[in-house]
């Protein structure tokens, strides 16, 4: 009995020693490695202000421009002056009134034309010289012509609109019957003077038009509403602010013959803050610098992403990487924190299968690796990977040497982590706030074109300059297109507003 009992203890220690030798020896090694040490600092302090460019082309139909003119300039015009009209007249003196019809605007293409078609009457009167006395002569004539001319607006730095505007006139109809002189074509003479005149009244429409499109009044308006401070996140508290540095202004567009068009844009700065929202300090506006072509809205918006909200993206990735030589690396349970010199600290799970080197490792290790864009696929990814300190002292030779040759090309290759739900969240809050945007009436505004892309990332140590050290990563989200304004009535052009 007692030998049995001997022998079944043997067995026992046997299975005891059997055991451990598969665990400990033949069995992959079980790690367990601690976070790197180290105070966590982020590649910038805080968010970095990025440069924005909002564009807008404002779109003016001809037609609009007929209503405007034809509301504001008078419909009869008359003048006078004591001026000799034959050379056989002395102390000649003449009076003239006139109806004008409707103003037309046309695009040619290279300017803006209007013509306005007039007609009237002429009265003249003075003295006829026929040598021995002089005989009191009046007369009257009928008047009929056409005058306008074209307009080449160009505004200055100052805001100050030059018209360049070239007059013309065409007389159809200017004959004076004066008795024994017989009939007198005054067309010249009135051209000279009459049309004087009518050119100084038909210039008139040049300043109507500009003081009904007051552009510094409109820039102006844009200008405030262009310092901006909107929350966007309520934990952690955070604002983004925007502070308009430059307003651009391009050339008219004449390329659409119904309309007119006018590119402005603001380039501004924006940046994070986390103090609660404060009135802003309105900057004047300031002069007017050059847009060029073809410049559309690029708005460039830093989002800060807390490592909490990484962590619960990334830890739902797990993969496998096949190394080649007969090893399996399982990949899970991915955490994360801000390192240094913009690196992030990645703890994962991992099981290593027993390669043909030696034993397989599984548990806990830590890697770091600079986060990057893939602008292509739109994806967070990972470069620069290496097993920290930590893990490499941890590991045998030959694991060390597996995994860091056979993991980290691995998780360069693999980890991926989709974001593309920040770029439609994005879209569809741009697209909400213009639709719900207070705007006056007879203004419609048009986003077409909307591209959202993710533009950069990088670690910071605060949300903040100054505040408390709070790491995170900072997403720079990116969203271009072409926004459009179409003016289609006169109402909000009577505002009195500065």
């Amino acid at each position: 009995m007692k030998k049995l009992l001997l022998i079944l203890a043997l067995l026992a220690v046997l299975a005891l020693i059997s055991a451990f030798v598969v665990v400990r020896i033949v069995g992959p090694r079980l790690v367990s490695v601690p976070p790197p040490s180290g105070e966590p600092l982020g590649e910038y302090d805080s968010p970095r202000p990025e440069v924005s460019l909002l564009a807008l082309g404002i779109v003016v139909p001809v037609g609009l421009l007929d209503e405007i003119a034809n509301a504001e300039a008078p419909l009869t015009f008359e003048g006078g002056e004591a001026k000799n009209f034959h050379k056989r007249i002395q102390n000649g003196a003449y009076t003239w009134d006139a109806t004008r019809g409707e103003i037309r605007f046309h695009n040619t293409g290279s300017s803006l034309a209007f013509t306005v078609p007039f007609e009237g009457k002429a009265t003249l009167q003075g003295e006829l010289d026929a040598s021995i006395l002089k005989i009191p002569i009046e007369g009257s004539a009928d008047v009929a012509g056409t005058a306008g001319g074209t307009l080449v607006p160009e505004v200055q730095s100052d805001w100050n609109v030059n018209p360049n505007f070239t007059p013309e006139l065409k007389l159809d109809k200017a004959n004076l019957r004066l008795g024994q002189l017989g009939g007198i074509d005054i067309g010249e003479f009135l051209g000279g003077s009459l049309g004087a005149y009518l050119q100084e009244e038909a210039g008139k429409i040049a300043p109507v038009i500009r003081k009904r499109f007051d552009l510094r009044r409109e820039a102006g308006k844009l200008w405030s509403q262009a310092h901006l401070l909107e929350q966007v996140s309520d934990d952690p508290p955070l604002w983004v602010r925007v502070t308009p540095r430059r307003f651009l202004l391009g050339p008219v567009d004449y390329g659409t013959p119904e309309q007119i068009g006018l590119a402005v844009a603001i380039e501004s700065e924006t940046y994070l803050v986390n103090r609660a929202p404060a009135a802003p300090e309105l900057a004047p506006l300031p002069e007017l610098g050059p847009l060029p072509e073809a410049a559309g809205t690029d708005l460039r918006v830093p989002v800060v992403v807390s490592m909490t909200e990484l962590n619960r993206m990334i830890a739902e990735e797990d993969f496998d990487i096949d190394t080649g030589i007969g090893t399996r690396i399982k990949v899970h349970g991915l955490a994360a924190e801000v390192g240094q010199g913009g690196y992030l600290n990645l703890k994962l799970d991992l099981e290593a299968d027993k390669s043909r080197l030696g034993r397989g490792v599984a548990g806990s290790i830590w890697v770091k690796g600079r986060p990057v864009i893939d602008y292509e696929k739109q994806t967070l990814g990972f470069t620069g990977v290496e097993l920290t300190v930590e893990t490499r002292d941890k590991l045998t030779g030959v694991a060390a040497w597996l995994l860091e040759g056979m993991l980290v090309k691995g998780l360069e290759g693999q980890l991926r982590v989709d974001l593309n739900d920040y770029k439609e969240e994005l879209d569809e809050e741009v697209r909400e706030a213009i639709a719900k945007a207070d705007l006056p009436e007879g203004i419609d505004v048009s986003l077409q074109n909307l591209e959202v892309t993710l533009a950069d990332i990088y670690t910071i140590t605060r949300h903040v300059e100054g505040g408390e050290p709070d790491p995170g990563i900072v997403l720079v989200i990116r969203a271009t297109g072409d926004m459009s304004t179409r003016v289609s009535s006169l109402d909000f052009q009577r505002d009195k507003n500065p």
